[in-house]
């Protein structure tokens, strides 16, 4: 049996309540052990790219907006950098996505993110992203739990990496840019409630629809750890802002964000809820009609039977995987890169 007891990866990353067992020193053992476990599999060529396709590894790191988040951050920073690791860390709070996002984009090794995503605020976490920029599977979160010791310790070698600071939301905002019809939405004037919830998502997608004849309005969307004394989940009981500002006004759309940002709930006019499978479903007819994927679908077992029947009647293939990114992120090479 490995040494460690007390840590453990969940469906999407370690989250401990801050102060109790996710401390500064349990980081650095994470920390430590993601950085062994990379430079194993490097050199027994486990990986499948390496960054600028060298030996050299590089691992970015981004954060949320939790309290002593960027502390963290620059904690794991110094412990991959002494175990000879590149890093790229991010220079503020950002989105988790944009972190998976900068991960493939830049051809790195890894990307490690300190969130614990949709939990209350007393809580904070790790999440592995690998070098596709998804969640890191269940065979590598395993690995990473084997070697994490019971003390942590400043490895002994002269082989140190380097550290640069980047703004990591530039490149993801050019993709999105790119990706939207930015033309089209010039026409129109829509009025969208944007709730950030206090998380990394901040006023964002202002940066996306720059240009376009959207009128944003931004609530929660300042930095506060505390997240209001609401966990920042979109889930209805934690919505009441939104939705008393949806029926009161006339907004078009609402859209709200989790603590990182890779979650959503949606808001037709005068505050109907669109349950976030609907979302999905939605999502699946743009994928498919609009831009053309058609290597199938994958869901989780709490999915509901919509996405089956749509999947059906697209006559595309469907996973069913338990409940956990680390679950779905293998699917990626086995259809979208098919």
């Amino acid at each position: 049996m490995h040494p460690n007891k007390t840590i453990k990866f969940g469906t999407d990353g370690w989250r401990g309540i801050i102060g109790d067992n996710f401390t500064f020193d349990n980081v650095r053992r994470v920390a430590q052990a993601i950085a062994d476990y990379y430079n194993e599999a490097t050199k027994q060529r486990l990986t499948v790219r390496h960054a600028g396709n060298s030996e050299k590894m590089k691992i970015a790191v981004g954060y949320d907006t939790r309290f002593q988040s960027d502390q963290f951050a620059a904690v794991v920073s110094e412990v991959l950098i002494n175990n000879g690791i590149d890093v790229v860390l991010s220079d503020k709070a950002i989105p988790t996505p944009a972190l998976s996002f900068a991960t493939k984009n830049k051809n790195l090794t890894a990307g490690v993110m300190i969130t614990a995503s949709h939990n209350p605020s007393e809580y904070n976490g790790i999440k592995i992203k690998t070098s596709s920029g998804g969640a890191a599977t269940l065979e590598i979160t395993e690995e990473v739990e084997k070697r994490i010791l019971p003390q942590y310790s400043k490895p002994r070698g002269n082989i140190v990496g380097s550290l640069t600071k980047e703004d990591l939301t530039k490149d993801y905002i050019r993709f999105l840019r790119s990706y939207i019809d930015l033309a089209r939405l010039r026409r129109p004037s829509f009025r969208v409630l944007v709730d950030a919830m206090h998380g990394s998502g901040n006023s964002f997608i202002a940066e996306v629809l720059k240009g376009s004849s959207i009128k944003l309005e931004f609530i929660r969307n300042e930095i506060n750890p505390s997240f209001g004394g609401l966990r920042p989940e979109p889930v209805l009981e934690n919505l009441g802002p939104s939705i008393e500002k949806m029926k009161k006004e006339r907004f078009d759309l609402g859209l709200v964000l989790d603590g990182d940002a890779d979650r959503i709930a949606c808001f037709a006019k005068g505050g109907v809820f669109i349950h976030p499978q609907k979302i999905l479903g939605l999502l699946i007819l743009h994928l498919f009609q609009d831009r053309k994927m058609k290597g199938g679908v994958v869901k989780t077992i709490a999915g509901t039977a919509l996405i089956d029947n749509i999947a059906s009647q697209l006559n595309l293939k469907l996973y069913e995987t338990p409940v956990g990114f680390k679950y779905i992120s293998p699917f990626y090479t086995k259809i979208y890169l098919k």
